[in-house]
């Protein structure tokens, strides 16, 4: 369950650093996008925990079992990655203006 409200948060992160990239406020979809990577990676740390719980193979994070899930994850922090990206352009080049 705490896996499921993380990986959610981090979405719901994502979703509003792409709202606030399209309103022009970098340094808030900076922000969230820095907060969404945080999130992944509790994911990604409950997700492991929970396969140890169950006795199931943590090598790559379950891939051979579950392969949706890592890769979800590895979506999930690319896109707050490149978001971060983004949102240092923009506040760049408000600053240079």
């Amino acid at each position: 369950m705490e896996t499921m409200v993380l990986g959610l948060l981090a979405l719901t992160f994502l979703l509003i650093s792409i709202c606030c990239l399209c309103h022009k406020k970098p340094v808030w979809g900076m922000i969230c996008s820095v907060a969404a990577m945080v999130l992944t990676c509790l994911t990604g740390y409950s997700w492991k925990e929970l396969l140890i719980g169950s006795g199931k193979d943590t090598t790559l994070l379950g891939l051979h079992r579950y392969p949706a899930a890592p890769m979800i994850l590895a979506i999930l922090l690319l896109a707050a990655l490149l978001l971060m990206i983004v949102g240092i352009i923009g506040v760049a080049r408000q600053n240079k203006s």
